[in-house]
């Protein structure tokens, strides 16, 4: 009997150790770090409840997503135009951001773990450029800077809520105008060219009197020729030549010279 007993109990811990070592083996282990949540992915999708701080138990055909509660930050260099036409780059800004721990299961099935690479990122650099694209490059002094770094987060933090993320702030640092030579250059060549077509709108408005004026001159003394020519006989044509003969001969400064035809005549003009 106490052989059967023996046996008996030998079987049970064997049967114990495999049934042991089969959950060992059809199961996994995940691990959340401090500040961080898990959530698990099974193959009828994403599971309501996610994982909290800690080691857990999970099956192998399961996957676990690790996302960070915590306030993380970024590097980026972030290139914009302003409002006339200069290249600006806002180097080194940082972008301060942090996921909505209650909506993580919401985010991990509309986005994923990839958030910053796919929406952060974008967004942000999206949104840095329109608003310095409503500002001129002369305006980016120090005050400038904090309004555009204001309405950047305002902007940021606006269009990301809806994606379960929260936009703590945006810092554009070392913000440098890139450049600056050709931008203002371009700019300085259109004023130039505008005023060209300006004067020369002005040169044919001008041109356009003149001719104007010039027309109805000739058309007042083609009027007093009209009127002057019928009267104008053979006999007053002579008469008039006559008298300006005469007022030539006997002007003060009128030598005339008597001489024979056949002698040369040399005619000395002073000036």
């Amino acid at each position: 009997m106490r052989s059967n007993r023996m046996r008996t109990r030998r079987c049970l811990e064997m049967l114990a150790l495999a049934v042991t070592s089969v959950v060992s083996a059809l199961s996994g282990c995940a691990t959340v770090p401090s500040g961080h949540v898990g959530v698990v992915l099974r193959a009828g999708g994403v599971d309501p409840v996610p994982l909290g701080e800690g080691a857990h138990t999970v099956s192998p055909w399961t996957r676990v997503d690790v996302y960070d509660l915590r306030v993380d930050e970024h590097n980026e260099d972030l290139a914009a135009i302003s409002a006339d036409g200069a290249q600006v780059e806002a180097r080194a800004s940082i972008l301060t951001f942090h996921p909505v721990p209650d909506e993580i299961v919401a985010l991990a099935r509309e986005v994923g773990p990839r958030f910053y690479e796919v929406l952060v990122l974008p967004i942000v650099s999206a949104t840095v450029r329109k608003v310095l694209a409503g500002v001129p490059a002369d305006q980016l002094d120090t005050p400038g800077i904090i309004r555009v770094q204001t309405e950047v987060t305002r902007l940021a933090a606006q269009r990301l809520r809806p994606y379960h993320i929260v936009v703590d702030s945006v810092n554009l640092r070392a913000l440098n105008l890139l450049s600056t030579s050709l931008a203002y250059a371009t700019v300085l060549e259109t004023g130039v060219e505008e005023q060209k077509v300006l004067l020369a709108r002005q040169q044919v408005a001008l041109a356009t009197q003149r001719a104007d004026a010039r027309r109805e001159e000739a058309r007042g003394i083609a009027a007093a020729h009209t009127v002057v020519a019928p009267t104008l006989t053979r006999d007053i044509l002579q008469d008039s030549a006559n008298r300006a003969w005469s007022t030539l001969l006997t002007s003060s400064s009128t030598t005339v010279e008597v001489r024979a035809s056949s002698e040369p005549t040399l005619t000395e003009v002073e000036p």
